[in-house]
């Protein structure tokens, strides 16, 4: 007596539920894997911002200990500003393709020299952070960087808009003078005690 083996497939209604399930699954996740590339993109710029705070400190301290006042806090410098304070962190105290790569960011591209211009809206070249005017006499909540996409104003802040270059309204980094920042959500740029003093100027 034959034995026939009896040929078994998946039915088109099967596969279309499989692919159906996988589509809602990868749905579901993509948020996720979107939400911690940004705030893998975010720590990067939040280690960026303390490599040139650790050049900056070190820079007053050579200040303090030669007495040269070429050298020191931005707001200590003559003429303070992002111009005065970058001339004298390149070459002086970090190469100038490493410099480009601290002041960038995703989708914020810093050119080649030291003194990239301040972003503005429409464009993707120029420098991701913004540098305060923070002196020696400033208390060390004081904030010494954020990131471009967070507006400094008197009340200490703005919400960052959606389209605000690098992070958008995901959030903002600010590094203060005593050496500690934080990634904060857009929510919080108001929140004085949470986000840290201002100088006032912002370069």
């Amino acid at each position: 007596m034959k034995l026939f083996k009896r040929l078994t497939a998946f039915t088109l209604i099967e596969l279309l539920v499989v692919i159906s399930i996988i589509a809602i699954l990868a749905s579901l996740a993509l948020p996720a894997v979107t939400g911690a590339l940004a705030r893998g993109q975010q720590t990067q710029t939040l280690s960026n911002m303390k490599q040139l705070h650790l050049v900056t400190q070190q820079m007053a301290l050579d200040s303090s200990v030669s007495g040269d006042t070429n050298i020191g806090w931005p707001g200590d410098m003559p003429s303070p500003g992002w111009n005065t304070w970058a001339t004298n962190v390149v070459p002086g105290y970090m190469a100038t393709n490493d410099f480009a790569k601290m002041v960038s960011a995703p989708g914020v591209t810093a050119p080649l020299n030291t003194t990239p211009a301040g972003l503005t809206a429409g464009t993707k070249s120029g420098r991701a952070i913004i540098l305060y005017n923070v002196s020696e006499t400033n208390d060390t909540t004081t904030v010494l960087f954020s990131t471009s996409n967070f507006t400094n104003n008197t009340s200490g802040g703005t919400a960052p808009a959606a389209a605000a270059l690098p992070y958008g309204d995901k959030g903002f980094i600010v590094f203060r003078k005593g050496g500690d920042g934080a990634v904060l959500k857009s929510g919080q740029a108001g929140k004085t005690n949470i986000v840290g003093g201002f100088s006032g100027t912002a370069y």
